[in-house]
């Protein structure tokens, strides 16, 4: 059994804190062990009023900035349950923003919003589509009423029935034709292979989603005006990405800072420098949360946030566990545990050699 240091409090609610710190830090080993499902962390949320806060263009940045200072306050305990409750989020503000009269948004919704049906976003190809141009991996023909999507998302979470999860996919005749759609387990055509073995949040549910001539129908469709859509999301998804980064980074540095006596004194000037940069990734993710107008920051300084707050992270997991020293390496750690979640940040969507590449593009 290993020592818990208490980790800094990054919620100014100190109630909601302390609700959910006690119950994902009692579950976070259970998480890690798939012995307890991840939905039921979001149902929970959700019955504390705090899964979809600072919904776009309807609740305020103060909200926003809340729902930062929530993934932050979850990724303390369980990275698990922060990145299901982000791909949750995610979900709820693509439904949120659908075309109004959409369908879709009437149809999952209220659902979404009070954790009865997971949320699941399939959104990395239409981010890489805005960003940079690249090409669709499910394309669509249409055939009378309805459309018919081909092609393969290659990662997508919180897929346990049941579900929602938001993708993008474009006209296989004219790539320019781009259309944001929802799909469940009972779509038509969807086949979803067994959830592959991971180093880390295998209890996330997450596998990589096939559609072989799926239908999709005008009711499933959130809008066909796909680069405003994605440009009135994309904050939201690298401001809460960011966020859950900071909770797992600071939860790594306080630990370290426990650890820093005797001999390991030789590694503060480390420990001080990861602390300066954890300060300025909290500094910019509150003041862009709590922007008036999300889409108007600049994508450069978006995507400079979030590789920052992926590698910050990576970093300050490695030194705690350089503090930590044998009893770090033991499997059911915290330590290990937090090694094994942060190896997960340099390759998830937008990954670590996309954000460079994005950012020496636009350099």
């Amino acid at each position: 059994m290993t020592t818990t240091v208490p980790a800094p409090v990054l919620l100014e609610d100190a109630a909601l804190h302390e609700a959910l710190r006690a119950y994902v830090g009692a579950r976070a080993q259970q998480v890690d062990g798939c012995e307890v499902l991840l939905r039921e962390g979001i149902t929970h949320i959700a019955d504390l009023g705090a899964a979809s806060l600072g919904l776009y263009e309807q609740e305020t940045p103060e909200q926003f900035t809340q729902m930062c200072e929530v993934l932050g306050t979850v990724a303390l305990d369980c990275m698990s349950q922060a990145f299901s409750l982000w791909c949750h989020r995610m979900a709820t503000e693509y439904l949120h923003l659908a075309d109004e009269g959409s369908a879709a948004r009437e149809r999952f919704l209220p659902a979404v919003r009070s954790g009865a049906v997971l949320g699941s976003t399939s959104f990395a190809a239409a981010t890489a589509n805005y960003l940079a141009g690249t090409p669709m991996p499910l394309t669509f023909r249409r055939e009378g009423d309805r459309l018919v999507v081909n092609g393969r998302i290659a990662w997508a979470s919180n897929l346990q029935p049941p579900f929602v999860s938001i993708a993008s996919a474009a006209n296989q005749d004219d790539p320019s034709d781009r259309i944001i759609f929802a799909y469940t387990e009972d779509t038509p055509g969807l086949q979803l292979p067994a959830y592959p073995e991971l180093l880390a949040l295998q209890a996330t549910s997450s596998t990589s989603p096939l559609f072989v001539d799926a239908v999709v129908t005008e009711d499933d469709i959130l809008t066909h005006d796909f680069e405003p859509f994605v440009g009135r999301v994309l904050a939201t998804f690298l401001i809460l990405q960011s966020s859950f980064c900071w909770g797992l980074a600071t939860r790594a540095l306080s630990e370290a800072s426990a650890a820093l006596d005797g001999p390991r004194e030789i590694l503060r000037p480390a420990y001080d420098d990861l602390h300066a940069r954890l300060e300025s990734v909290e500094q910019r993710i509150r003041a862009y949360a709590s922007h008036p107008s999300r889409e108007e920051i600049a994508h450069r300084d978006l995507l400079q946030l979030r590789l920052d707050a992926g590698r910050l992270t990576v970093e300050s997991v490695s030194l705690e566990s350089k503090l930590a020293g044998g009893r770090g390496y033991m499997l059911h750690s915290g330590t290990a545990r937090r090694l094994r979640e942060a190896a997960f940040l340099p390759v998830q969507a937008p990954t670590e050699v996309q954000l460079s590449w994005l950012l020496a593009r636009s350099a």
